[in-house]
């Protein structure tokens, strides 16, 4: 019964990890058409409160992708700072209660904002697509973003 449990443990702590994106920021799980997907920085936008980061999802591939979020133009998406020691994790935009699949169809895209990064930074915004049967995945991120806070 003791080695049960230990692989239940097992089990659940590795699909914690996958399931809570834990994944070094220089791999990737590539599908077809590379760099047919991708995530366009659009500049800045005023937005309620401040400026906002806008971004296109785009898709100039011959498959149908799909990506998670709470709507159609509010996809669950990260963000990764440069820092001394490489890439990290910056922040996330969404906690996952009430998300769903949105599908993306071939010669698309969608628009959507982001926050912006608390202090200044370089980054980026990291999103996982996965193909529309969700057995092929991939995480795209966007071109690197020189930011400084703005003085008062």
């Amino acid at each position: 019964m003791l080695p049960i449990i230990k692989l239940f443990k097992l089990v659940v702590v590795v699909t914690l990890l996958v399931s809570c994106g834990i994944m070094d920021p220089g791999k990737e799980n590539i599908m077809s058409d590379e760099g047919a997907i991708r995530i366009e920085y659009l500049g800045l936008e005023w937005a309620e409160g401040g400026y906002a980061p806008r971004f296109s999802l785009v898709n100039d591939s011959t498959e149908t992708v799909q990506y998670v979020g709470y709507g159609e133009t509010y996809p669950l998406y990260s963000a990764e700072a440069f820092s001394d020691t490489g890439w990290t994790n910056l922040m996330w935009g969404w906690c996952g209660t009430g998300a769903e699949f949105y599908a993306l169809e071939p010669n698309s895209s969608v628009e959507f904002l982001a926050a912006q990064p608390n202090s200044s930074c370089t980054w980026r915004l990291v999103l996982d697509i996965t193909d529309i049967d969700s057995v092929g995945s991939r995480r795209l991120r966007s071109e690197n973003i020189g930011y400084t806070v703005p003085q008062n």
